[in-house]
């Protein structure tokens, strides 16, 4: 009789040594992965809040700006600002912007990035001019020559014709567009203060387009051709 009740307390005993064992076990455990939670919040919070750099536009940025002109005006302030905050494709370098143009308006404070810009200058006409330059469309009826293999970028010479008389009216004349399938006119890049002798041979007279080299084009020489001069 003494033996199995010693037995029983025994085993009561190693049963409860058991469950306190476990039940610390247990308390650890928590103690364990709650200090593997908190430390993997803190790396993330801290990873959400670690300073990214972003460049912010200090104005208004129209659509069609070429990149390279944001860089050179400064249109542009790099700052610092939390990852968690900060946009995706946002830009950082500035040399990202080499090569490229607003393809939508950017407003002051917005972050500069990839899908604002596109990934050519050529894209928007108004993109390739600045300062005293300007485009001006020339009704492709008035026109003869190598229309036909003009492409955007080409650059050619312009006679123009009028009163049996054909001479060189502007040399190495930059082409910004050309008309498509579906009709348009061609643009031209000319100085604002020849804008108006442009507009004036496009509605009055005859211009001819010349194409000239991609490369190692020498100078056009000034030239008049009249039914004498051709027929001497």
């Amino acid at each position: 009789m003494s033996n199995t009740f010693t037995s029983r307390v025994t085993g009561r005993m190693s049963s409860r040594s058991w469950a306190i064992a476990l039940g610390i076990g247990a308390i650890v455990l928590a103690a364990i992965l709650l200090v593997v939670y908190l430390d993997r919040y803190r790396s993330r919070v801290s990873g959400e809040n670690a300073p990214t750099p972003v460049l912010v536009a200090k104005q208004l940025i129209p659509k069609g700006t070429p990149g390279s002109l944001v860089a050179s005006q400064a249109m542009y302030a790099p700052t610092t600002l939390p990852r968690k905050e900060v946009l995706v494709g946002a830009i950082a370098d500035p040399s990202y912007l080499a090569g490229r143009a607003a393809a939508v308006d950017i407003f002051p404070g917005s972050q500069l990035t990839a899908t604002a810009f596109s990934a050519t200058d050529t894209q928007f006409v108004k993109s390739q001019i600045t300062g005293d330059e300007r485009a001006i469309s020339v009704s492709v009826d008035n026109v003869r020559g190598s229309l036909s293999q003009l492409q955007a970028g080409d650059t050619v010479d312009i006679y123009v014709g009028a009163t049996g008389v054909v001479k060189l009216f502007r040399p190495n004349v930059k082409v910004l567009a050309v008309p498509t399938a579906a009709g348009g006119n061609l643009i031209l890049k000319v100085n604002q203060k020849d804008a108006a002798d442009f507009a004036y041979a496009a509605d009055n007279t005859q211009l001819w387009f010349v194409l000239r080299p991609a490369l190692g084009a020498k100078p056009t020489q000034p030239d008049t051709a009249t039914a004498a001069s051709v027929l001497r």
